[in-house]
């Protein structure tokens, strides 16, 4: 067994594992006691309304969700995030059906919510007494989903955002509103075990769930950070994850954290350090990466894409929808997250998709659909997606992301443009949308480029297997295709 010292010099001989690099599709599941008012992401702050610590970007979210929750539920000074905890019950979950329909996907990992910023353990916390086995569903969420993906072959990971996105965001449990007849009365975080006498929450400090009293700005202090780290810690001796995703810029309350400690933490180089000695094949992944870290933790770039294919191994995460799930809420369709995947993959990366489920565990109707289209391209043309590699360049066309990195959005691909993956000596051109003239125009293929070694023997769509009539010139290979697409999606020419 590989030891390492706390430090990044000892640390930066350990290396992103190769099933990570094959993997390239990876699902997730943001899903806890947010989500029983299916109204989105960061609910568990919003609830409490705007105040002086609320950042411009929030607002309008912050506004709406702060309107929800008093109609639905009544004033943040009684009702509260704690409040809410106790109505997620989770009464239909099946991780073992969900998880059949994760794997017809293609995908090789699942994450599974530990803690998001709210401060809620979904599993038997040792050290957090607001858990999802005490409170609410009253059952280990973590253990089930391990269970569920390990059970279908599945690679399991999960993901902590509690911690310094937690003395963020829980401030707002201490604060009150600024006008109205609430006007100075504290929320439901000036509360203390004492307070809960003869309450649904008798025996429990809402402090433990909250953190304690502050005002945005306040530095953690340690027991705060000891507390987070000793959960993390928890989690992982409990459940083995492979992938371990840290919700921060850096390692949390570290120098370079969205919340550094003052001195700045060695815990969470304590804790890759020990990590990576139980679980040489595991990964850890933070935002922010200097260039000579990025083997001894992973990449992950969220909601945002790359502009060219990286040296490095990386993760792009995103949703088909909001982090959780949102009634009315816009989804991606399966065309968009093929496309998403597609340039990731040819790029040296790898995607992680959220799954917003419903409070009682369950999907709709539309993330099922798109689940299941996803499913009937990868089964067609997964062989140019799985176990590749980027190729001399990662694709040809006008259309693509602006810049090295650019937030995500939908990008209008054109018969130019292309994508491509290679295992050994196949090339794999993705045709991210269809030639009308039915004649594929692979520049990068021609001879003139210099990036194929040997001319083709044979070219076929995967999804039909027929051998197509192709010529190859200076300028660029060309393909003669059928009538007709074989998928509904991205066509996949395999160049052998």
């Amino acid at each position: 067994m590989d030891t390492y010292a706390p430090a990044w010099d000892s640390l930066r001989r350990h290396r992103i594992p190769r099933w990570f690099q094959e993997a390239k599709l990876g699902i997730w599941a943001h899903w806890g006691p947010q989500s029983v008012a299916r109204a989105g992401d960061w609910y568990a702050r919003h609830l409490y309304g705007p105040f002086a610590g609320t950042e411009g970007f929030e607002q309008k979210r912050s506004r709406r969700q702060t309107a929800l929750h008093r109609e639905r539920y009544g004033h943040p000074t009684e009702f509260g995030h704690k409040d809410l905890c106790r109505l997620w019950r989770a009464e239909k979950f099946d991780p073992e059906a969900l998880m059949d329909r994760f794997r017809r996907t293609g995908a090789r990992y699942f994450v599974s919510m530990a803690a998001h910023c709210d401060n809620f353990d979904l599993w038997d916390s040792a050290h957090q007494p607001w858990n999802a086995v005490s409170i609410g569903p009253r059952s280990d969420i973590v253990a089930r989903w391990a269970d569920a993906a390990r059970g279908a072959g599945l690679r399991f990971g999960i993901s902590m955002h509690a911690g310094s996105w937690t003395w963020r965001w829980l401030d707002a449990a201490h604060a009150a509103d600024t006008e109205g007849p609430y006007a100075g009365v504290p929320y439901d975080g000036r509360l203390t075990a004492a307070d809960g006498r003869g309450t649904w929450w008798e025996g429990l400090d809402p402090r433990a769930l909250y953190g304690p009293p502050r005002s945005p700005g306040d530095p953690p202090p340690p027991d705060f950070i000891g507390n987070f780290y000793a959960r993390l810690r928890d989690v992982t001796d409990r459940h083995t994850p492979e992938l371990v995703y840290l919700d921060d810029s850096r390692l949390p309350f570290d120098e370079g954290s969205v919340c550094p400690a003052n001195p700045p933490s060695g815990e969470g180089l304590a804790y890759l350090a020990d990590y990576y000695a139980a679980a040489p094949e595991g990964v850890v992944s933070i935002k922010t990466v200097p260039a000579a870290d990025r083997q001894a933790v992973l990449l992950d770039v969220e909601r945002h894409q790359l502009g060219a294919t990286d040296p490095e191994p990386w993760q792009y995460d995103t949703s088909i929808g909001d982090w959780y799930y949102r009634d009315g809420e816009r989804y991606k369709t399966a065309g968009e997250i093929v496309h998403l995947l597609i340039d990731t993959v040819s790029k040296n990366g790898c995607l992680l998709l959220n799954v917003p489920q419903l409070p009682d565990g369950t999907i709709d109707d539309e993330t099922a659909a798109v689940l299941d289209a996803l499913s009937a391209w990868t089964d067609a043309c997964g062989e140019g997606v799985f176990d590749t590699r980027p190729w001399r360049v990662y694709g040809e066309g006008p259309s693509g992301v602006e810049g090295a990195k650019a937030r995500e959005k939908t990008i209008a691909y054109t018969p130019e443009d292309v994508r491509f993956t290679c295992r050994g000596e196949t090339v794999y051109a993705h045709l991210m949308a269809w030639p009308p003239a039915r004649t594929a125009v692979l520049r990068s293929l021609g001879t003139a480029a210099g990036l194929l070694g040997r001319a083709p023997r044979r070219v076929e769509l995967l999804g039909d297997g027929t051998p197509l009539r192709f010529t190859r010139h200076p300028e660029a290979l060309h393909v003669e295709l059928p009538e007709t697409p074989p998928t509904e999606h991205v066509q996949v020419l395999r160049i052998e």
